[in-house]
């Protein structure tokens, strides 16, 4: 699975690492299908009731009496798709929905080894605090996370010491999400909280579910609330980057380079463009508001691009500004930096590349460790999360 690496700075006090495993598609769509079998690798029988799923999607099933699934009406595109029963290794493997073939998956039982949870007295720290950081550092403290609820917590499994506080669970997390309509089934590998730096890490697969809505009109509030955190997010830019329709999605990019104060404070500074667009002032609708534009050949590669795949390469920093949200005030507030704080401002993201390029494949699947971001997109966790298989019109 490939995995996404965030570093958000946003003071020197504060860092802010971001480990998901969340990938990226558009709206060209598709169906596909893909059958298989599932069989214990204790005595090669079949395991029926296996979950079976494409990580990030809505698309999971569970296998028959006979160990088999069968995922339908699928995309097209390159996907991890896990494998995981209980007491046995979660199985994960990469596959293209396109490629016509049998799969047969056998998993290895699971040694129990999970270490019990273990508390420090110097840090007089207890079940509930445990769990409200890790709620904090996963699901999020935005408007969305406040209507997540954790339905299982006891299956988390804590190990404290002096530096850092981690976290495992031998089955799913399930995280009822009220405000965009989704039961999540996340199946976490590891997540880690470092103490001294405010750092977070974590990793895993997971499968949104979409949740019964009890009548018509909270059916609407989840539609229009996933079209909410849809806007403006990396899955929305992505799209709007391999389309080529940045600025009628409502993103400017700017290149900007990196300076420093004699405090050896950082600021960021853009550089010209040749172009200007143009939108609605945020503060008031029947006024324009002028943001430079940098040209597609500033972040994409003019020379390895192809129709079909563009390569996305680029100097320095980027700037991607949302013109059409402003950064909400929790999230000023959050940063703890007195630049901007609590003004009416678009929300900005800044990429810089971790690696010469990176391709963008149709489904807008990229490798996301070629690429380090700061800003807006690292502040939203899985509170805010979409299925990869989202459409703007669901």
């Amino acid at each position: 699975m490939l995995t996404m690496k965030k570093l958000v700075t946003p003071n020197a006090n504060y860092r802010w690492i971001l480990v998901l495993g969340l990938l990226l598609t558009h709206s060209v769509w598709a169906q596909f299908t893909i059958k298989g079998h599932v069989f214990s690798g204790k005595n090669q029988e079949p395991l029926p009731f296996a979950t079976v799923f494409l990580s990030g999607t809505s698309k999971g099933t569970l296998t028959d009496s006979s160990g088999q699934f069968v995922l339908t009406n699928l995309p097209p595109g390159t996907f991890d798709l896990i494998v995981s029963f209980v007491g046995f290794t979660t199985l994960k493997t990469t596959l293209q929905t396109q490629q016509v073939k049998a799969y047969r998956f056998i998993l290895k039982p699971l040694e129990n080894n999970l270490g019990e949870i273990t508390v420090k007295a110097h840090r007089r720290r207890d079940w509930s605090k445990e769990i409200a950081l890790f709620t904090d550092n996963f699901i999020g403290v935005t408007q969305n996370a406040k209507a997540c609820r954790l339905l299982n917590p006891s299956v988390l499994r804590f190990v404290d010491s002096p530096s850092t506080l981690e976290a495992t669970a031998p089955e799913p997390l399930l995280i009822e999400n009220s405000a965009l309509g989704y039961r999540l089934k996340f199946h976490l590998d590891k997540f880690t909280y470092d103490y001294g730096q405010q750092r977070i890490a974590y990793q895993g697969y997971p499968l949104f579910e979409p949740l019964p809505p009890k009548n018509q009109q909270q059916a609407e509030e989840w539609k229009a609330n996933r079209r909410k955190a849809y806007l403006g997010s990396l899955m929305h830019f992505m799209r709007a980057l391999y389309q080529k329709r940045l600025v009628p999605e409502g993103f400017v990019i700017q290149q900007i380079a990196e300076k420093k104060n004699r405090a050896g404070e950082r600021r960021f500074i853009g550089l010209p463009t040749d172009s200007t667009a143009y939108f609605p002032s945020l503060t008031n609708s029947t006024k324009q508001v002028a943001y430079p534009m940098a040209p597609y050949k500033m972040i994409l590669d003019s020379v390895q691009s192809t129709a079909l795949r563009p390569v996305i390469a680029f100097n320095d920093w980027i700037q991607v500004t949302y013109a059409l949200k402003r950064e909400p005030a929790d999230y000023q507030k959050y940063r703890e930096t007195p630049e901007n704080k609590y003004a009416i401002i678009p929300q900005r993201s800044f990429l810089r590349m971790l690696a010469p390029n990176v391709e963008l494949e149709s489904s807008g699947r990229f490798d996301l460790q070629r690429i380090f971001f700061e800003g807006y997109w690292t502040w939203e966790l899985m509170a805010e999360s979409l299925p990869i298989d989202y459409e703007p019109g669901d």
